[in-house]
């Protein structure tokens, strides 16, 4: 019940960003693992260089409080994505294959944000590792 209210109020947020601006705002969530607070040059590194990300960042928004809910990638995955807790969406650790290690997948009635944003016109990717 609190999901469904939260993804609509963000639905609520991005249509009025459409109003305000005329077009849709992108959305581009980049999720590396392993990656440390100081590890991008926009925030501070002094040894690496990230021009892409940095120019993403001037462009965009910056975000200086952030936790993930889980130390490791599957379970952050499949909270970002769906809005929920990962036990309630089915992967509360990381996805294996072998049946002896299996935590369970990203269960099929899990509601994901592109589900959400399909109806506002939105186009969704996802480049990279899935592992849900």
């Amino acid at each position: 019940m609190r999901h469904a209210l939260l993804v609509r109020i963000f639905a609520v947020f991005l249509v009025g960003c459409s109003v305000a601006t005329g077009n849709r705002p992108n959305i581009v969530v980049i999720i590396v693992d392993d990656l440390g607070y100081g590890d991008l040059a926009s925030y501070g590194a002094k040894d690496l260089r990230t021009p892409h990300i940095d120019s993403l960042m001037a462009n965009g928004m910056r975000f200086d409080s952030f936790y993930a809910n889980c130390p490791v990638c599957s379970p952050t995955r499949a909270a970002l994505l769906s809005g929920r807790y990962q036990e309630l969406v089915g992967v509360p650790g990381v996805v294996r294959t072998h049946a002896p290690n299996n935590w369970g997948y990203l269960a099929q009635d899990a509601v994901m944000l592109p589900q959400v944003l399909k109806p506002l016109g939105y186009h969704s990717a996802i480049i990279g590792k899935w592992h849900l």
